[in-house]
């Protein structure tokens, strides 16, 4: 949650480059000023904020800000993690937005963990329908608000037991005629849940990890007894493994990741292909009731705060398990770039480029990939 991402879907790329360059080199530039300005060792929150333009033929223009400040809570308290609040407001032309805000505790010795994440917006995307003719891309548009909360307590050496919750609507509105499979063109459906996880993470630094594995498991039961319209469930399993070569600048991880939904699944309780798992994928052509990922991402430190990356993957979605081997395996490759904004946090800002099967992203991002 404290992290953020976006993933930009775009057909004019050097306008795209050239935005984004700029944003991150303001945002240095501010974020250095600030620095000599307030280099005192009692400073209590450390801030990083990126400007946010965007141009593109699909969603128009888009401005935004995205914010982060980053404290300890109890100042005392040298075992835990940074705590963090961000902010994220976008709008294009195209009339899609989205504004959140997003908040992480770490307490007490970091026995307690606690994220929590109100937000709204509407987006105006498209998906691949496989059962025209040729198969075509098929535009919709989805509206939603939600909050989400998630509680987990430490119970012995590195391992973390929590419960989550959360309620939301998504209203979703099909540019086509005919039924969309066996879900009604225009539909509202409230999405709330309730949730059981289990986390053993003995990572040695949160904000950018260089050894250690982070295992997780989410459980959300989406029940009509909530009040939801259908029955489902979702089950997220992440692992995570990092290995570092002759000290913290040089990591690599290796990556498995799966979210599966169970049950009477609508089309907002699908998975899609995208965004960290895997890049390179914008489009929302490979969708499906359930996705699994391999990859592995290599991170390399340089001189004077700055760093690079590279990544690549497997991904692939499915109705059912049983039809993984059946379906075809999507390769994602890709390189990025990062300048440590915040050193004391080892906060990085960054912007990723990703190849696939016919498409491409960017991912302008605060944190690196899979981290908090």
């Amino acid at each position: 949650m404290a992290r953020y991402k976006l993933i930009i879907r775009m057909e004019d790329k050097k306008s795209n480059i050239v935005v984004i360059i700029l944003a991150m080199t303001l945002s240095i530039a501010k974020t250095q000023a600030q620095e000599k300005k307030d280099s005192v060792p009692s400073k209590k929150v450390q801030i990083a904020a990126i400007p946010y333009f965007n141009y593109s033929r699909t969603v128009g223009l888009s401005l935004g800000l995205i914010a982060a400040g980053f404290y300890k809570v109890n100042p005392n308290d040298t075992i835990s993690p940074s705590s963090s609040t961000t902010a994220v407001g976008i709008y294009s032309t195209s009339k899609s937005y989205v504004a959140v805000v997003a908040q992480q505790f770490y307490l007490k010795e970091d026995t307690w963990r606690a994220r929590a994440m109100v937000g709204t917006g509407t987006g105006n995307l498209q998906f691949y329908q496989k059962f025209y003719s040729g198969g075509q891309f098929v535009d919709y548009s989805t509206a939603m608000g939600f909050a989400v909360l998630k509680v987990s307590r430490l119970v012995r050496p590195n391992l973390y037991l929590g419960v989550s919750g959360g309620i939301a609507k998504a209203s979703t509105e099909f540019d086509v005629d005919l039924p969309i499979i066996d879900r009604r063109p225009e539909v509202t459906v409230p999405l709330n849940f309730l949730g059981l996880n289990i986390q053993n993470d003995s990572r040695d630094y949160v904000n950018y990890p260089s050894s250690g594995h982070n295992i997780q498991v989410d459980y959300k039961n989406f029940g009509e007894w909530l009040g939801n319209d259908t029955s489902f469930n979702k089950i997220e399993f992440t692992y995570d493994q990092y290995f570092n070569f002759d000290g913290p600048d040089k990591v690599l991880l290796a990556r498995f990741y799966s979210n599966i939904s169970l049950g009477d699944v609508p089309f907002v309780g699908q998975q899609t292909v995208g965004g960290d798992d895997i890049r390179g994928y914008s489009q929302g052509k490979y969708r499906d009731d359930e996705l699994y990922t391999v990859q592995a991402e290599y991170r390399h430190m340089l001189k004077n705060r700055f760093g690079l990356v590279g990544f690549a993957g497997l991904a692939t979605v499915v109705p059912d398990i049983s039809e993984v081997f059946n379906e075809t395996f999507l390769p994602g490759v890709g390189v990025g770039v990062r300048y440590r904004l915040l050193e004391k946090e080892k906060i990085n800002i960054g912007l990723d480029v990703g190849f696939g099967k016919n498409d491409w992203s960017l991912t302008f991002r605060i944190t690196d990939a899979f981290t908090r």
